[in-house]
């Protein structure tokens, strides 16, 4: 049976208490993996639960002279037609959600509205529950990079360094990968610093330290005005990649277990593995039902179109509820996400170093 969010048990009522809600408000963190994704819709009512994006690929390259400067005339000038390669990538659609079930007495005995506040807890979790599901999406490319060259994650031995970036920024401009960022020039006026045309990249705030740490950092407070783009969490640049910090990229206990020091983890033999994701324009897609999804990055508690914010008011269960006792809030959403071209996005497998 559902639990139900009652006085007393979950949120007792405020009476003799001040309340100080700037002090109580909820951390709101940082959610990025939707950022640069291509958005792709799925028209409501279409008959579909599937959603497909084409590419087509480029052409051979045309290497022989046309004829008409030697005087050879022919249909077509004598040439073959060239047949574009078309790719098909599809991905089914699934719905998401969660909800929380109230009481009258939520409400008759509170000062304010909390109905109103847990519907800001469930936005939040909408956020949060989508991107996870979008990193796992990330996580899905078979391009796996491990620190240092080593063999696999539990022989990680090292942080995060900067030939880690330099392989997969090659790796991605060798496979004429799509950049975000065009350069910026920089200024001796204005303090600024210059930044290369980049890639995006995505790591957990304690891979963040060491990224700083890198010969070439460019810090954002750096940037200087002349780059209008900034994105929420973006702490800079190094390698040709813009870098975003965030509380959800994901990372793996305790797997890494050569011997060595100073590094995040339980002991020297089970130190913790971070995943970090470069990856470059159209290498990922996403598909909301109607909505097309945020194509940015935000924060806990901003509203995306595609998730939708339920509340039943006390009262509205009809039978089920024959003393008009129970309300509920919730949200739903529906999701889907795919990796479309596996070549632009790559996983960097790192160690962090330990800050104490």
């Amino acid at each position: 049976m559902s639990t139900i969010t009652t006085l007393g048990t979950h949120v007792t009522a405020p009476v003799n208490f001040v309340l100080m809600r700037g002090l109580l408000s909820q951390a709101r963190k940082v959610l990025p993996y939707f950022n640069g994704t291509m958005p792709g819709t799925l028209e409501k009512n279409g008959g579909s639960m599937s959603v497909k994006w084409r590419r087509f690929d480029d052409l051979a390259v045309a290497t022989t002279a046309l004829g008409e400067k030697s005087g050879t005339l022919a249909f077509l000038n004598g040439r073959t037609a060239a047949t574009p390669t078309i790719t098909d990538i599809t991905v089914a659609i699934s719905k998401y959600g969660n909800y929380v079930i109230t009481t009258e007495e939520l409400d008759l005995f509170n000062v304010n509205s909390r109905a109103a506040q847990i519907l800001d807890v469930l936005g939040r979790n909408a956020g949060e529950t989508l991107n996870t599901l979008m990193a796992t999406v990330f996580d899905g490319t078979a391009n796996v990079r491990y620190s240092s060259a080593a063999a696999n994650a539990t022989a990680l031995t090292t942080a995060m360094n900067a030939n880690n970036i330099k392989y997969v920024v090659n790796q991605i401009n060798r496979r004429s990968g799509m950049k975000f960022f065009s350069m910026g020039t920089g200024s001796t006026n204005v303090g600024s610093s210059p930044v290369r045309s980049s890639y995006f990249g995505i790591n957990h705030p304690d891979v963040e330290e060491d990224i700083r740490g890198l010969t070439g950092f460019v810090g954002v407070e750096t940037y200087g005005g002349y780059i209008g783009d900034v994105q929420i969490g973006e702490f800079g640049a190094v390698g040709g990649v813009r870098f975003c910090s965030s509380e959800i990229a994901p990372i793996s206990t305790g797997v890494a277990t050569t011997s060595v020091a100073g590094m995040r983890g339980g002991t020297d033999i089970l130190n913790d593995v971070y995943k970090t994701f470069i990856y470059g324009r159209e290498a990922v897609g996403t598909v909301g039902l109607g909505e097309n999804h945020t194509e940015e990055i935000y924060r806990m508690g901003d509203r995306p179109a595609a998730i939708e914010l339920i509340t039943k008011a006390v009262g509205s269960s009809g039978v089920g509820d024959p003393f008009n006792e129970m309300g509920s809030v919730a949200w739903k959403a529906w999701h889907a996400g795919k990796i479309l071209n596996d070549a632009w996005i790559w996983e960097v497998d790192t160690l962090a170093s330990d800050l104490s």
